[in-house]
């Protein structure tokens, strides 16, 4: 760690190399935990593993530092939001997109010179500057250096080992009578950390003598298998194969099935996608089975509810290679794209819904898997009609998710790999109108809406023929003529009320409504009124908080400022639980118009500071107009009034808010103070029963004591510590007691 530490405060970039389960990401976690003091802007964590496709590699950076990739060149933009910034990026995974990460990473370096990146790879970059530092594996008892007496904590390899037995094994102890065997298995292993926690696992059901005679067994066999393979490859693979040598033929398949996941997977998908050649209860138990065995790990999902599981990327690409070698991948694949396909389908019937809120979280969750299930329909001709079918039900997703210009892109792909003449390709003409409308690509958007209204017409596709009046309303609106465009709106909204499109229906309001109050139509209330009627009696949730935005709007406008607020907290409200800053953001100004007809200037500075923060994070220019149109002119008088100093002062408190406390404020639950103190890794944060039960470690509990204080299993609670000490890359109790201590963990209720 001290030499890591020492290149990267002599070099913009080092990158940490070394074959697979060598501790390459566990290093890099524990150097910028300790280096994150000098980096005002934060330690941010960017993880590749998942991303596959190269061209999204820009928008992963971007997704991560909260920028959204509501922009035609996101590589531009996430270099002018890093020009003036002074933070520390952790690239991690970057190996299998080593040449855009490398281009990525340059360009970052060129454009901000207070930036710098340390990243893992098994390869260089190859980036100007970049200092390579190959990742040992943790020092083993050796024949000069033997583990006697209370030696045991002069070796990471033992220590490791001896943390990782006790997680499984309370009662297990580094004794005189187990001091060589511990030994042997550090130096078999050669410290590598993945092999020892897999050979520590095995403790639940074997002595570690058994476990030594065993993995004696599995690296003989693999050494004559793979020759050529580096030494200490072969070791973190024979620990790997004599893992899969120990699970059970239907654990086996299973592992290999798993392989074709990204991202994680739900016990749902599990059954769907895997249980082909095993009956239902023999599948609950290989899952069960590979959880035991921590070739996956379980993890709780959003408020306890959605238990999650994920799957080492250097394993999943072992039980890659024996799916592919039995002939089985393709199958697989299609049964996962199969099941993704009809998660992208219900876009469009779960958008205007009661359904709206669990439907937004699924895309989100499976996000990654979506993204595979292109790719491969992409990788397969007979397989195209899919992607456009996906790629097209994503709509609401790419839209509000902040990934329209990859879907976008998904969209375009598409339809040069199908040419054929149908209504699935009018549908994503104009899905691909309407994303490239939203990002100002005008000339673009306008080439495909005629292609796509040409097509509709000779196909008689009335549906498709009323979602593109929207779209030509949107185009009236970017060229200022809002009287046409509001008009169009509102024909789009009944021609596709009259289809049953209700989302598209829903989105025309919008926009009639935006386009009346910039006219200041006096219809302009009474089409905020029936939209919000409108998504009242289909129950939904995200776009009755669109809808709450005008009405609160039109009270403001006739000074019925605690009907405004009212409105707009309840779309604050309701926008929180679809992870909607733009639209947050617009609530947040809302407010702030509510506050300066009050004469509380202050407050109002606050909210607009936060409302910012959001809007420099954010390419999306439709959103900003819509708040531009109305709110022009009141920040200046807001600073007018505060004079220069305190209105500064005051909006630069809301800036540096959090999202969830600036949330907290516009709702009128805190007031506007200096923000709390955040860990240095904005990406991968602990939940809150993690930073729960971190906490009572701190204190000095024990599993079965945690356990008992939240009443929870000690199993539980002892996955809960590893996912802890994974993701914050420690290896003991104590650093998560340090931890704590230093970043003031308070409790997460």
């Amino acid at each position: 760690m001290t030499k890591a530490k020492k290149l990267l405060s002599a070099s913009r970039i080092v990158t940490l190399t070394g074959p697979g389960g060598v501790g390459k990401t566990r290093l890099a976690l524990q150097v910028a935990e300790q280096a994150h003091r000098a980096f005002p802007d934060g330690v941010w964590l960017v993880e590749f593993a998942a991303v596959n496709n190269g061209e999204l590699i820009a928008q992963n950076v971007a997704h991560v530092l909260g920028l959204r990739d509501e922009s035609t060149e996101p590589l531009d933009r996430l270099t002018e939001y890093l020009r003036n910034k002074k933070l520390l990026l952790v690239a991690d995974n970057c190996e299998h997109v080593v040449d855009p990460c490398a281009v990525l990473l340059g360009k970052v370096l060129a454009a901000a010179g207070e930036v710098r990146v340390l990243a893992t790879s098994r390869h260089v970059l190859g980036i100007e500057g970049e200092q390579a530092l190959s990742v040992s594996p943790l020092p083993v008892p050796g024949t000069v250096s033997p583990l006697v007496g209370d030696a045991s904590g002069s070796f990471d390899a033992v220590t490791l080992f001896a943390e990782r037995a006790a997680a499984v094994d309370p009662d297990f102890r580094i004794t005189d009578k187990n001091r060589e065997t511990v030994a042997a298995i550090c130096q078999r292993l050669e410290g590598m950390p993945l092999a020892l926690e897999l050979a520590a696992v095995r403790l639940r059901a074997f002595s570690p003598e058994q476990v030594l005679a065993r993995l004696d067994d599995a690296l003989n066999l693999l050494s004559q298998g793979r020759r050529n393979a580096p030494e200490r490859q072969q070791s973190l693979e024979a620990a790997i194969e004599w893992s899969y040598q120990l699970c059970s033929p239907t654990e086996q398949r299973l592992w290999e099935q798993l392989s074709v996941f990204s991202g994680g997977f739900t016990l749902e998908a599990i059954e769907a996608i895997c249980s082909a050649d095993a009956p239902d209860e023999r599948m609950i138990d290989a899952v069960a089975g590979l959880v035991d065995k921590s070739i996956v790990q379980r993890r709780n999902g959003t408020h306890g509810r959605y238990a999650r599981y994920h799957i080492l990327e250097v394993v999943r690409q072992f039980g890659l290679a024996r799916l592919a070698a039995a002939g089985q991948e393709k199958a697989a694949r299609v049964r996962h794209r199969d099941y993704y396909w009809s998660l992208a389908a219900r876009g469009i019937t779960d958008y205007c819904s009661p359904r709206d809120v669990e439907w937004f979280r699924q895309a989100r969750q499976e996000h990654a898997n979506l993204r595979i299930a292109l790719d491969f329909s992409l990788s397969e001709p007979a397989e195209t009609p899919v992607a456009v079918e996906i790629a097209t039900r994503l709509r609401p997703f790419w839209v509000h998710n902040g990934h329209l210009l990859e879907g976008y892109r998904w969209l375009t792909r598409a339809l040069r790999a199908d040419a054929a003449e149908n209504t699935s390709r009018a549908r994503a003409l104009s899905a691909c109108s309407f994303l490239g409308v939203l990002l100002s690509d005008v000339d673009s958007a306008t080439c495909l809406l005629d292609e796509c209204r040409a097509l509709a017409e000779q196909l008689e596709a009335t549906d498709v023929l009323a979602e593109t009046v929207l779209q030509s309303a949107f185009l009236a609106f970017s060229e200022s003529d809002l009287t046409r465009a509001r008009s169009l709106a509102e024909e789009a909204a009944i021609g596709c009320r009259r289809t049953g499109n209700l989302g598209v229906a829903a989105e025309s309001l919008a926009v009639a409504s935006m386009c009346a109050f910039d006219l200041e139509d006096p219809r302009a209330g009474e089409i905020a009124r029936d939209f919000l009627a409108m998504t009242e009696e289909q129950g939904a949730h995200l776009l009755k908080a669109l809808a709450l935005w005008f009405v609160g709007l039109d009270h403001w406008r006739n000074a019925d400022h605690t009907a405004a607020t009212t409105c707009m907290r309840e779309a604050i409200e309701l926008y929180a639980h679809f992870e909607q800053p733009v639209l947050i953001a617009t609530c947040f100004d809302g407010l702030a118009w509510v506050a300066v007809s009050m004469a509380e200037h202050r407050h109002a500075a606050t909210l607009m500071g936060a409302a910012n923060t959001i809007w420099q994070a954010s390419g999306m220019r439709l959103p900003w107009r819509m708040v531009r149109f109305v709110g022009e002119g009141i920040e200046h008088d807001v600073r007018e009034h505060l004079g220069d100093r305190l209105f500064s002062d005051t909006h630069g408190r809301g800036a540096a808010l959090p999202l969830n406390e600036a949330i907290d404020y516009a709702l009128g639950k805190r007031s506007s103070s200096t923000p709390k103190r955040r860990s240095p890794f904005a990406s991968g944060a602990l939940t809150n029963r993690e930073t729960e039960i971190a906490r009572l470690v701190a204190k000095g509990l024990g599993n079965k004591q945690i356990a008992t204080d939240l009443v929870i299993s000690a199993r539980t609670v002892e996955t809960h510590v590893e996912h802890i000490l994974v993701k914050l890359g420690f290896h003991s109790r104590t650093q998560i007691a340090a931890w704590v201590s230093e970043h003031d963990v308070r409790d997460a209720h």
